[in-house]
């Protein structure tokens, strides 16, 4: 048998959700025949096995909701449950109990209410009488199964339940987002509350007697590290090497414990060390189970698809399977920013091929990123057991944007600011990248040069508002006076000049102004434009149509003074726009980054907007068509620089014409992007669009006879919420937050109706905001205050 576990089975059957992005959220594995899976697509499904080798499975729906589901539980055949039974919870905020095997659109057997936001976790107690579910209303309840009751609430918890475990028939552990973990008897007495995470815990596995570690249980979260305890809180080790989130864990029968990330990989651990990294073609891994029968694996991902590994040659999938599951995860573009984890991608001073085959790895999981021959930037990761490095993916960076890179002790930068601290003496040097938290950045500033704390919040506020297109909360008339700067002059910081500012105590909602987004060096995005052009038309074979001429390239070439000296309009001409979308609509997806960039900055202009419009369909079909905003695409970039074009449309009256009557065909377009936004850019801009649509809102009724405004603002409600809620860690960004809950709470000022029907559902999705990173953010505080006064 062999000791690496590979692809047994591929099991596709949830469809896509509402947002076109489902993920498969939560798995378990109790039988060699039998599998369940909830998802976003609002269903639990039970995959039955009907051909052993290889493993084939049909699914049927065990249940349908109105909203997407969360946790699922499973307990084995019992007096009251002959076939066994499943508990799945979510956004509907009921328990749904479900007898196994009867008909999809039979009643639940039981149907428990009580919490008040999203059900996250749900476990049966070991003799199948009980349910503990947990939830973002920091509630955890003990129910009884046939009474329907509570009968018992495990209390204390400070912010969302994640993650339960039943321990044994006594005890149950609860992951919290407080980044505690708390132990409680079935009876609701507070045991024990265990310390030791650094942000959010999120889940579980029981470890069994006598295993290597010593430990009781394992719990990982949000700090990236898999933890092992006593029950008494002992800590018995801890397990290094995903590089993101870690969102499921789950126990082999020999004791390996195994582990699932936003990194793209299903971990295995023994005696303390990864003894293999399963890569998938799939942003979130959110759930992994493992069967007690035959020690398989079962990994649920963002990509709608199950996949099962076994170590068992005679469950795994024929070579043609396993080759092109391998082929899918080399084809996988890496954004830079995710695969650096949001530092300085310095391709310079990367290692060139030669690399692979002289370099050993220390640990299995460990990357290697190379510059290959014709300077593109591939990932490997370490295996182990074959002593070698396997190729995941293509990472793609955001310099295809024009973006133009400052230099600091050697490494690249958006931004370095000047911060003057005293007077007659040199400024201190502030370097930012657009990728990180401006509070990251701040804090890192201050430690470094050893100031007070005190300075952390003006730093981390002045450094969003130098940072983005366009500063929130100005009307078109109020455009920023320098004289009035109270940051001073000259991009340069000084703590204390503005200390009283943080808070204007000025109303934020409704928002009454557009914001554009004019990032990026025209010349160098230019200047990627006509490298593009020769590198393939010196590939041969490349259709003539879609080639760029000289004329086209002296056209595009005067853009760049259009853009510096008139950036809100360059005024394009029909020759320029024509020669972009032709490269950002028919070139190969990799090579339209930098026409795309461009093509956005022109939307602000209303001639653009004339001549990208003017005949059968406008620039939002145009991009339907060119598939630009398609999600996985092999470059993120494509899809940030497509919806900064739609957000730069508000720009003119025109474009707000072409915003309005597109409304539908806009966000269905966006909508993949806000349950899971691939890189912080992508949510930034998403946020902007949002913004920008919940202004034109509230300002004008939709041009449409036969839709009222508030329809239209209960779908866009729909796609806030969604992106407030994500779970993806590129939406931790302070200011992007505050863009999104400013289009929410500016949509419920339409009208005491409308706050009043939206209100139960926004006071769950509120909660759980205030567990985010960039919450504790002045104006983020402020703007969420306003929108629970407006929904008073």
């Amino acid at each position: 048998m062999s000791n690496d576990f590979k692809l047994s089975a591929t099991l596709r059957g949830h469809e896509e959700d509402l947002t076109s992005s489902t993920k498969v959220r939560a798995i378990v594995f109790p039988t060699r025949k039998t599998l369940f899976s909830a998802s976003r697509d609002s269903t639990v499904r039970t995959w039955t096995l009907t051909a052993p080798k290889p493993p084939v499975y049909d699914d049927t729906i065990t249940l349908k909701g109105s909203h997407w589901f969360n946790g699922l539980a499973y307990t084995p055949p019992s007096k009251t449950f002959p076939d066994g039974a499943v508990a799945a919870g979510g956004r509907e905020t009921f328990v749904f109990v479900k007898h196994v095997g009867s008909p999809p659109d039979a009643d639940p057997h039981r149907m428990l209410i009580g919490h008040a936001g999203n059900i996250t976790c749900l476990a049966f107690s070991e003799d199948g009488t009980k349910i503990i579910s947990g939830g973002w209303d920091s509630q955890v309840f003990v129910w009884d199964v046939e009474d329907g009751s509570v009968t018992a609430e495990l209390t204390g918890h400070g912010a969302p339940v994640w993650g339960v475990l039943v321990y044994d028939e006594k005890r149950v552990l609860t992951a919290c987002a407080d980044k505690m973990i708390r132990l409680f008897d079935l009876n609701g007495k507070s045991l024990r509350t265990i310390k030791g995470h650094t942000d959010v815990v999120r889940c579980f596995c029981k470890i069994p007697t006598g295993h290597w570690s010593g430990a009781a249980f394992a719990s990982a979260g949000n700090d990236e590290i898999i933890r092992l305890w006593t029950l008494d809180g002992t800590p018995m080790g801890e397990l290094h090497g995903h590089e993101a989130y870690i969102y499921s864990l789950a126990i082999l029968p020999n004791g390996d414990i195994v582990s699932s990330s936003e990194d793209r990989t299903v971990r295995i651990w023994r005696d303390g060390q990864c003894i293999q990294t399963i890569t998938h073609p799939a942003i979130s891994l959110w759930t992994v189970a493992a069967c007690p029968e035959t020690g398989d694996i079962v990994s649920g991902a963002s990509d709608n698809i199950i996949r099962i590994f076994s170590r068992d040659p005679e469950r795994q999938a024929d070579a043609e399977t396993v080759r092109k599951f391998d082929e899918t995860n080399r084809m996988y573009a890496i954004p830079a920013e995710t695969a650096s984890q949001g530092q300085p991608f310095q391709k310079e001073n990367l290692p060139g091929p030669e690399a692979l085959q002289t370099q050993v790895g220390e640990r299995d999981g460990q990357q290697l990123f190379i510059k290959e021959n014709d300077g593109s930037v591939t990932a490997h990761l370490w295996s182990i057991s074959t002593s070698q490095w396997n190729l995941i993916g293509t990472v793609v960076s955001g310099e295809g944007s024009g973006g133009s890179k400052k230099e600091y002790e050697g490494k690249e930068y958006d931004y370095v600011f000047d911060i003057d601290i005293e007077d007659g003496k040199p400024p201190l040097k502030l370097p930012y990248n657009s990728t990180e938290s401006s509070w990251d950045a701040a804090k890192r500033f201050l430690e470094r040069n050893e100031l007070p704390m005190t300075y952390y919040e003006q730093v981390a506020n002045w450094i969003a508002d130098n940072t983005k297109g366009t500063r929130i909360g100005q009307t078109a008339q109020q455009a920023p006076q320098q004289a009035s700067d109270p940051w001073g002059s000259n991009n340069r910081y000084r703590p204390g000049d503005a200390a009283n500012n943080a808070s204007s105590g000025e109303r934020k909602l409704p928002q009454r102004s557009y914001i554009t987004i004019l990032e990026g060096n025209a010349q160098n995005a230019i200047n990627k434009i006509e490298e593009s052009a020769r590198r393939l038309q010196g590939a041969g074979g490349a259709d003539p149509a879609v080639m760029l001429s000289d004329d086209d390239f002296a056209a595009l070439q005067a853009l760049v003074e259009q853009l510096n000296k008139s950036p809100k309009d360059p005024h394009p001409t029909h020759p320029q726009i024509t020669s972009l979308l032709k490269a950002s609509s028919r070139w190969p997806r990799k090579e339209r980054v930098a026409a795309i960039a461009i093509t956005a900055r022109l939307a602000v202009s209303p001639s653009f907007v004339s001549i990208t419009s003017s005949g059968e369909k406008t620039i939002v079909g145009t991009l339907s068509e060119a598939g630009v905003l398609e999600t996985r695409q092999e470059t993120a970039n494509n899809a940030v620089h497509a919806l900064r074009l739609l957000v730069n449309l508000f720009a003119s009256d025109s474009g707000r014409l072409i915003a309005d009557g597109e409304f539908d065909a806009t966000l269905r377009l966006a909508r993949p992007y806000a349950s899971e936004p691939e890189s912080p850019a992508q949510y930034k801009a998403l946020a902007s669009l949002y913004l920008n649509y919940a202004v034109l809102l509230a300002s004008s009724a939709p041009s449409g006879e036969s839709s009222s405004r508030e329809a239209r603002a209960k779908v866009l409600l729909i796609d806030i919420a969604t992106l407030l809620e994500c779970e993806s860690p590129h939406a931790s960004d302070g200011d992007a937050l505050y863009r999104v809950l400013c289009a929410l709470g500016t949509l419920l000022t339409l009208g005491n109706n409308f706050r009043a029907e939206m209100k139960s559902g926004i006071s769950g999705t509120l909660h759980f905001v205030g567990t985010r990173p960039g919450a504790q953010q002045q104006n983020v505080k402020e703007v969420m205050q306003e929108i629970r006064d407006e929904l008073r």
